[in-house]
């Protein structure tokens, strides 16, 4: 009588904590399979976009490496595209040695705005190729040359008051340049570079965007940072390069800025319309700073702006930038990539592993409960049975 009242009390209970085990880990396996199947759901279309794009733009490039018609522009993005496809690119290496021959000579067209230079420098220095230069010296003392002092760099002409047009400072041409240099580790002194992030500071609004100049808020006529959402993404990846952290209050406004562009499908208050230049560069920000879900959000958008040829066109731009828009675009594409739960040999071990712990602690946790209730009925037992008797009789 006693085992089978002891039967009852504990088997039951053990029957239910197992029946628990077996759901739980029948969960988690299928939970995280799901997410690494939503993961691995956005790739086709993001590698098939950017194969047509890398198609175009190899199909572009002309005999000696450069793009279009005034190639210092749109050459470096192209080029960093081709090479992070394949660094074994012969494109890419023939577009790399006239970037380089480009910057080597002070009277080419590279050589007239800090952006310029900058950009051309910051592709050198992201493929590993600036040994290509012949002075990396000379380069980097010319683009120090563009700062005012103590504050940014010039390149863009403004129309002054009396209707002649002078260079000035701008967000574009600084966040540009310190990007470069700091990518092709070009020297510049501690002083000269916090004077300059403290001009980029002195342009940001209230809304974390950054204006184009200290009375300009943006002009489309700037190839690099046509509009206020481009400039933000461009000033966030410079801020990066130099140390700046997810955390600082200027970092966190301009990323609160970006993300509310990805609901409003990266438009400006002035055209309402998509902007893909600016959406890569929001793209390789968030990645940079770690917000991979407003990454992959913005990758997502210019998935739908790609024409039929495989390229890529900003409505900001005419049709003989169309290489800029892709290259860098296609520099997105390649680098924003989503992360499954597979992406390695230590991923499967890592899901069995979890798996495999929680279902320890569920069966010790059952085992632990299952000796407290023999104990229990162990010792509640001969009462009982005393109790049984007597009414019997």
């Amino acid at each position: 009588m006693r085992g089978s009242l002891s039967e009852r009390v504990t088997l039951p209970a053990l029957k239910s904590a197992l029946n628990a085990t077996i759901w739980i880990i029948i969960l988690l396996t299928l939970s995280m399979v799901s997410s690494t199947r939503f993961a691995n759901a956005v790739s086709p279309s993001q590698a098939s976009a950017a194969k047509s794009a890398l198609n175009w733009l190899s199909s572009n490039e002309k005999a000696d490496g450069s793009f279009e018609d005034f190639p210092q522009i749109p050459t470096p993005g192209a080029a960093l595209a081709l090479w992070l496809n394949n660094s074994g690119s012969p494109q890419a290496a023939k577009s790399f040695n006239w970037i380089a021959s480009q910057l080597d000579n002070s009277s080419s067209y590279a050589w007239g705005e800090a952006d310029i230079p900058g950009v051309m420098l910051y592709a050198l220095g992201a493929s590993n190729n600036v040994g290509l230069l012949h002075n990396l010296a000379s380069v980097s003392s010319g683009l120090r040359a563009y700062q005012r002092e103590s504050s940014g760099f010039i390149g863009y002409y403004a129309q002054s008051p009396d209707g002649s047009y002078a260079q000035v400072a701008t967000s574009v041409d600084t966040a540009m340049a310190l990007w470069g240099m700091s990518q092709a580790n070009s020297p510049i002194s501690y002083e000269n570079r916090t004077f300059a992030i403290n001009y980029l500071f002195s342009l940001q609004n209230t809304d974390g965007s950054f204006n184009l100049t200290s009375t300009i808020s943006q002009s489309y006529t700037d190839a690099l940072g046509p509009e206020p959402i481009s400039v933000t993404g461009l000033a966030l990846l410079t801020l990066k390069a130099a140390n700046y952290t997810k955390n600082d209050n200027h970092v966190s406004r301009a990323l609160d800025f970006l993300a509310g562009t990805i609901s409003k499908n990266f438009t400006t208050i002035g055209d309402h319309e998509g902007h893909v230049y600016s959406a890569a560069l929001s793209a390789l920000a968030f990645q940079a700073y770690g917000r991979s879900v407003q990454a992959l959000s913005s990758i997502g958008f210019i998935l739908t702006q790609q024409n039929s040829d495989g390229s890529f066109l900003d409505v900001a731009r005419g049709s003989h930038l169309k290489t800029l828009d892709t290259g860098w675009v296609t520099i997105a594409l390649e680098q924003v990539q989503p992360r499954p739960l597979f992406s390695s040999i230590l991923s499967p071990l890592v899901f069995v592993g979890v798996v495999i712990l929680a279902g320890v602690v569920v069966v010790v946790g059952v085992v632990v409960v299952y000796v407290l209730l023999r104990r229990r009925a162990a010792k509640s037992t001969p009462s009982s049975g005393t109790t049984f008797t007597i009414s019997t009789h």
